[in-house]
């Protein structure tokens, strides 16, 4: 293996991860911010009790995926493995839960969902 394709390899996995940090960071910038500036971004939440707010969004996740393919060569059936989008992307879901204080400034962010689902709202809150 070349030297390049080393380095290439070596840098692949930290890539990988700074989508993921970007997205943390982009919803926990909202941190000290009004509410105001979040429903401005994001649109009304989804649900609001007392001084929590939630936000969803649903994406169909067509990232390609690991399938066994059967391939005949030479009239021998051979399994092999390919990557292929699904048919039918499934849906996948991010929520954002922001808590505010009496004042309306955020003190509290979460996410829950996978990169691919909350990238969406991740570049709408990003300014």
């Amino acid at each position: 293996m070349s030297r390049r394709a080393l380095v290439l390899a070596a840098l692949l996995p930290v890539a990988g991860c700074g989508q993921v940090q970007s997205i943390d960071a982009d919803f926990a910038g909202l941190k000290g911010e009004p509410i105001a500036a979040a429903e401005a971004r994001l649109g009304p939440p989804e649900t609001r009790q007392g001084s929590v707010a939630v936000w969803t969004d649903r994406v169909r996740d067509d990232t390609p995926v690991l399938r066994d393919k059967v391939i005949f060569d030479n009239g021998r059936a051979t399994t092999i493995q390919v990557m292929e989008r699904p048919e039918i992307p499934p849906l996948k879901t991010c929520t954002l839960t922001v808590q505010t204080d009496g004042a309306g400034t955020i003190v509290a962010v979460d996410r829950n969902g996978t990169t691919a689902a909350c990238a969406p709202m991740a570049r709408k809150v990003a300014v």
